[in-house]
């Protein structure tokens, strides 16, 4: 019961600031403009958008099945798939829940352990967050932009980049089994047995940071996907009769990867309305033109991805339970590649 009551209480906050958010934008617009901006809308240019994000949704698959070369093997329809039911699932329920569907899915599909694809997945957001702060800092560098403090700005970048440095000297000297450190000892034995048997998954999940080449691979997927974000941005604004200059769009790019990152409300409704708005303001777009573009890309964005994740089930022959199911004991485990044939570039 108090789970319960916790997440009613939490959707209400969601709902609360929802409309709070969704309030101050209206507040702050003509409405006849902004019916206007829809009316005079080119909507082939949100198709070639839609082309272009599933385009991006396949190169995203190929990376995920290379910087899994060592957790395990899953298809690439399969991966690619996941990644698009997720992606519904992030458009349609509280918080990044989907990030926890995109694991439990490919291990009760396709056997990967957990702990494996738990540790590819915080390995794969540090490499992402390295290019976010990159692009932050060439959004700063830009003419007309100035959405954060220089200071504040070069310290997330030393703080990134610092910790990246870390991570790959603690990934490579990681040992495969479970140390015998003093801590871990004092722990209950059947924690102590947890981390012995889940430890090699670890190790292997961070198999992307560990091998140069794998870095290598995922930052230039990564810088590509990127790209590939900001050419829809571009095609959004055409599709709203924005005449901006790149630079508008790389900033605006890189707002939605921050808010997506670190999502206030589900599917981001408001703070992507909002965050968006403010860019664009500071390249003098009215706030009805502005708004048009925000709500205009992020409903299509977000009724594209519910299709696309729908499409997905039914192609996988999914039913709705699969997708929030914790183990599926009728899946065996496939067999994992050992370190000496694993399938690495």
């Amino acid at each position: 019961m108090p789970a319960i009551r916790l997440l009613k209480n939490r959707w209400l906050i969601q709902f609360v600031i929802v409309g709070g958010l969704l309030l101050v934008a209206l507040l702050q617009v003509d409405l006849g403009a902004l019916g206007r901006s829809f009316s005079n809308a080119r909507y082939e240019w949100l198709l070639v958008a839609a082309v272009v994000y599933a385009g991006s949704r396949l190169l995203h698959a190929l990376e995920w099945q290379i910087t899994l070369s060592r957790v395990g093997r899953a298809p690439f329809f399969g991966l690619f798939g996941v990644l698009l039911i997720g992606t519904l699932v992030n458009a349609v329920v509280p918080a990044s829940a989907g990030d926890i569907v995109k694991i439990q899915i490919v291990a009760n599909r396709y056997g990967l352990p957990r702990a494996g694809l738990v540790a590819s997945r915080g390995a794969e957001a540090l490499v992402n967050a390295v290019l976010i702060v990159a692009f932050v800092l060439v959004s700063f560098a830009l003419p007309n932009v100035g959405f954060a403090s220089p200071s504040l700005v070069w310290l997330l970048a030393c703080a990134t980049v610092a910790t990246l440095i870390a991570t790959v000297f603690v990934a490579r000297l990681l040992p495969e089994s479970a140390p015998r450190w003093s801590l871990l000892l004092h722990l209950p034995r059947r924690f102590q047995n947890s981390i012995e048997r889940q430890w090699p998954r670890i190790h292997e999940g961070f198999e992307v940071i560990r091998r140069p080449r794998l870095l290598a691979v995922a930052l230039a997927f990564n810088l590509f996907g990127w790209l590939v974000d900001i050419l829809i941005s571009w095609s959004s604004g055409r599709a709203f009769n924005l005449d901006l200059p790149l630079a508008a769009y790389v900033s605006v790019t890189v707002v939605i990867g921050i808010i997506t990152i670190f999502p206030i409300t589900f599917g981001n409704i408001g703070t992507f309305e909002l965050a968006v708005g403010a860019v664009l303001a500071l390249h003098e777009v009215s706030s009805s033109d502005a708004l048009a573009y925000a709500v205009g890309t992020h409903l299509f964005s977000t009724l594209l991805n519910i299709a696309l994740g729908i499409g997905a089930m039914v192609v996988m022959r999914m039913r709705p339970g699969e997708v929030f199911r914790f183990r599926s004991p009728a899946t065996p485990a496939l067999e994992q590649p050992s370190p000496a044939t694993a399938d690495v570039p």
